[in-house]
């Protein structure tokens, strides 16, 4: 097992771990016999692999000191490929590598195999949201749970009454009403195909890595996010925050900095606004960006501190700007109140073992083996838990 291997099999350990760890905190109770086995296992597998680790990291660092000293017996190194800034923040930030390392076997980046499959394994612990700097991506707002068995339970509140009061001596408690409904789900699978790609140009390492980066994983996460915003629950789509019942709801008022504002009240009336964030078509943001007074002078004075466009903020909240999105209506939710069930990050797959029947021209089939030809496929699966549906407002931004 190579060392990228086994550090993604201990990222995958860690994140069972947690995902165990944190199921038993937010229920309040200790590990099951099942979960404190479960554990054990993961322990007694993730400790060896740690000082497998180790010492493999040892190797690598004395190799590179060779390498730095000229020493011919260390293997070249190339270029770090460039990483989309939206599948960065989204977590992918080094799986490209290893795919390419599996690809190309312990020689370099020659001599493609027909076929494979390797798993891409990616922190479920997303870039943070950090102050100043735009969110490019939906994943960075959303707590990510390792999910082993591809179906899920949990209890979505529906109801929120607070009836505490101050209650004399002897007197009868009011009581609070929070109902909660059990909703049981299972992950959906979002793939897709690359069309065939000539072996030749695959030996070109830096296009190899640009196509793989940029588009199968971009894809996959636009995808993805579609499916977060838009998904009606039918078929193999998830219910997403656009169709989820017992959101708010709020209309158009006066303006656009007055209807987000409003819909930040919602939210602070329920005390959802600390983890809140916009989401929002590009050209919605590009109408808020270009808001003017009377004398068509852009709004840089009082509204300066809720607008701001060099980290995206609107009424201190980040917008993520998506075109997954409806132009005229926007989101404002606290993402924290939902959780992404992660089973399967990623999956590649490569095989020229496919027959075209139109290949050379109409009627005249051939085989990508034939043609010295390569299609990739690449595959996730995920679910979605909308924990509080009363956190998410679905903001009208259209004048009647």
């Amino acid at each position: 097992m190579d060392l990228e291997t086994m550090r993604a099999r201990l990222k995958l350990l860690a994140a069972k771990a947690t995902g165990i760890k944190a199921k038993a905190d937010a229920e309040k109770r200790d590990f099951t016999a099942e979960e404190a086995t479960e554990l054990r296992a993961i322990l007694d597998e993730a400790q060896p692999l740690t000082t497998q680790i180790k010492t493999a990291q040892e190797g690598e660092s004395l190799r590179k000191t060779l390498a730095e000293l000229g020493d011919s017996i260390a293997a070249p190194t190339s270029r770090k490929a460039d990483v989309h800034p939206r599948v960065k923040a989204s977590g992918g930030t080094d799986w490209a590598d290893t795919m390419l390392k599996t690809l190309g076997g312990p020689q370099g980046y020659k001599g493609i195999l027909a076929g494979g499959t390797i798993a891409v394994s990616v922190p479920l612990d997303p870039e943070p949201v950090r102050m100043d700097v735009p969110v490019l991506s939906l994943r960075q707002l959303m707590p990510n749970v390792a999910n082993t068995t591809g179906r899920f339970a949990y209890l979505r509140q529906t109801t929120r009454t607070n009836n505490a009061a101050a209650v004399a001596p002897g007197a009868k408690k009011p009581t609070s009403v929070y109902t909660l409904s059990r909703v049981d789900d299972r992950v959906r699978t979002i793939a897709h195909l690359s069309e065939p790609i000539a072996k030749q140009d695959l030996d070109d390492v830096a296009m190899l890595r640009q196509f793989i980066d940029q588009e199968m994983r971009l894809g996959l996460d636009l995808a993805l996010e579609a499916q977060i915003l838009n998904g009606d629950g039918t078929g193999e789509n998830m219910t997403g925050i656009g169709n989820v019942s017992g959101s708010q709801a709020q209309a158009f008022t006066t303006d656009l900095l007055v209807t987000t504002r409003k819909a930040v009240t919602k939210l602070e009336r329920y005390g959802y606004m600390t983890n809140a964030a916009f989401v929002m078509t590009p050209d919605d943001w590009e109408a808020i960006e270009l808001l003017a007074d009377n004398e068509a002078r852009f709004y840089y004075g009082g509204p300066q501190a809720s607008v701001n466009p060099a980290a995206r903020r609107l009424w201190g909240a980040p917008v993520v700007v998506s075109e997954s999105a409806t132009t005229g209506t926007a989101y404002l939710a606290d993402f924290s109140q939902m959780q992404l069930q992660v089973r399967q990050e990623g999956m590649l797959d490569w095989s020229e073992n496919v027959y075209d029947p139109n290949a050379l021209g109409a009627g005249s089939g051939a085989s990508d083996f034939e043609r010295n030809m390569l299609r990739f496929r690449f595959e996730g699966r995920f679910g979605l838990e909308i924990l509080r549906p009363s956190a998410i407002v679905e903001v009208d931004l259209t004048a009647s």
